[in-house]
């Protein structure tokens, strides 16, 4: 009798031990498949902080980029205004010098001076002055579009630079995304082989 209760005891224990293992594989099955979407999911996640990010750099970089275009092309317009400002002021000066050489002006009054030694010395002297004064304004004038110039330079080249580190980003960007797609459809099949 013990024999058999003992044998109905080991029957019973056995589809016992197969349901705590099954239920044991269920909730290790449960495990992973919850795993795997968590993490997938972290990713996305990841990935769309990401994105948002390289969005954020790629409008900034535009809106410097237009920001810059927009100097460029303001200070090539002062550059072009100054040197024809330039060029005319030398031909006044130019004009001037040989007036009022020839005339005998006086560069103030614009009344002939008088002709004796004296008088002429002092022409000389005036139309001398007036013609340094006006070639030490003409000298700052250039120096000024020379540095205008240098600034345009300056500025065209750290336009290029941003086009560069602009067009840099867009591979990167691409090449990001390319990655994301990859990795989801890998996360994708890893899902499906694990539900099967």
């Amino acid at each position: 009798m013990k024999r058999v209760q003992m044998k109905d005891a080991a029957i019973s224990a056995q589809p016992r031990a197969a349901h705590v293992k099954n239920d044991t594989d269920n909730k290790k099955s449960q495990h992973r498949t919850l795993k795997v979407p968590t993490t997938r999911y972290g990713q996305q996640n990841d990935i769309r902080e990401q994105n948002r990010a390289l969005t954020t750099t790629n409008e900034d970089l535009q809106r410097q980029l237009e920001e810059m275009k927009e100097t460029v092309t303001e200070l090539e317009l002062r550059c072009t205004d100054l040197q024809g400002e330039n060029r005319e002021i030398q031909k006044q000066l130019r004009d001037c010098h040989v007036l009022l050489v020839a005339e005998n002006l006086d560069p103030v009054s614009g009344e002939k001076l008088g002709q004796t030694a004296q008088q002429k010395e002092e022409q000389r002297k005036e139309v001398m002055t007036v013609s340094q004064n006006l070639l030490t304004e003409l000298k700052l004038f250039g120096e000024t579009a020379q540095e205008h110039a240098a600034n345009l330079l300056e500025v065209q080249n750290t336009m290029r630079d941003l086009t560069e580190v602009h067009e840099n980003l867009q591979q990167e960007r691409t090449l990001f995304t390319l990655d994301v797609e990859e990795m989801e459809r890998a996360l994708g099949e890893a899902e499906r082989l694990l539900m099967e």
